[in-house]
This record gives C-alpha cells, sequence and structure tokens, in this order.
C-alpha cells in the first residue's frame, strides 16, 4: 500500500470480525514498532504479547474494576469489550530508569506505537491504543509478573469491522500557533 494512502486509512479500530492474526501479522508489527526512531537510539519499548487466556482474563479485571467503581465516569467497560473483540493484545512498556530521559522516551514511544499502528494498516488489520488498562496497572503487571518497568499502554489487534462514522480531524488551520 502505498504511504499517503496508508495513513489516510489509519483510523481506530473498536470493533472485530473475530478473524485470526498470524504470528507472522505479529512479528511484522513489533519489527515495526522496534524500528522506530527513538531519542538517543535508547529504544525504550518492551512488548509483552498476550495469550488468549491472559487476554480475557485482562478484561475481565477490567469488567470487575468497572462494577466497583460504577460512579467513576470512565471508558473502562468499553475498553474491557474491545478487548474482548479484538484477536491479539500486547502490552506495552517502558524501560526508562532516569527521570531526564522519561520524556524523550515517551515520544519514542509514540513513534513506535504509531509504527506499530501503520503496519497493521498496511497488513489490512486494525488496531486500537488502549490507556484504560492503566486504571489496574499494579494488577495486570502482577498477573503477568512485569515488575521493573513502566506500562504504557496496552494494544489491540485484529480485522477492523468500522461501523461507526470517521471521526472528523482538525483544520490545519487551528493546529498552527503562528
Amino acid at each position: 500500500m502505498e504511504f499517503d494512502k496508508i495513513i489516510n486509512s489509519r483510523r481506530t479500530a473498536r470493533n472485530f470480525t473475530g478473524k485470526k492474526v498470524s504470528q507472522n501479522e505479529i512479528k511484522k508489527i513489533l519489527i515495526s514498532g522496534s524500528l522506530a526512531p527513538s531519542a538517543k537510539n535508547r529504544q525504550p519499548w518492551k512488548f509483552y504479547i498476550l495469550n488468549d487466556g491472559q487476554k480475557n482474563h485482562i478484561t475481565n479485571m477490567l469488567f470487575e474494576w468497572d462494577k466497583l467503581n460504577r460512579k467513576e465516569r470512565t471508558s473502562v467497560k468499553g475498553t474491557a469489550e474491545q478487548i474482548k473483540l479484538a484477536d491479539k493484545m500486547i502490552m506495552i512498556y517502558s524501560d526508562t530508569k532516569k527521570e531526564h530521559y522519561k520524556k524523550p522516551d515517551y515520544l519514542s514511544l509514540g513513534c513506535a506505537i504509531e509504527n506499530m499502528s501503520l503496519q497493521a494498516i498496511d497488513l489490512g488489520l486494525g488496531s486500537c491504543i488502549l490507556c484504560d488498562t492503566l486504571y489496574i496497572e499494579n494488577e495486570i503487571d502482577d498477573y503477568l509478573g512485569i515488575s521493573g518497568l513502566e506500562q504504557i499502554c496496552g494494544f489491540i489487534i485484529g480485522e477492523p469491522i468500522y461501523n461507526y462514522p470517521r471521526k472528523m480531524k482538525k483544520d490545519l488551520k487551528e493546529l498552527l500557533l503562528n
């Protein structure tokens, strides 16, 4: 696919067909993430590919958190429903140890995640970046046996169903400061 078409095709996938994502496709997506630019070539990203049981367990953890925190206005329940529908989920972590590297590493991680999103589009897949996992990040990390890393987000992948309108993006004039 041509780059302009990939960029213009990228959108957040919130619903999926259930079709399986191959290990080869996951590998291509992760390699694309690892090829992203990073500040001082630190490459702060770490990936944890969840198996089906782990994905389902984390989905249930999010549903449970939502039940216990009904008064909070969050999108946790919707996130759990999206995870349930996606075929694959990857947890993304940072290994940043020094405070002065945090912002540059966050920028680098954003580049890696965007590369992964664009590779998914090129493969005919959809993806969604999930930050609601942060509501239960300690529980997820304990469950997965992760320590010493900072959880950045979850990332789901599958064959997309776009049964909702494309969101409008701001005009360039609205974004320029000068």
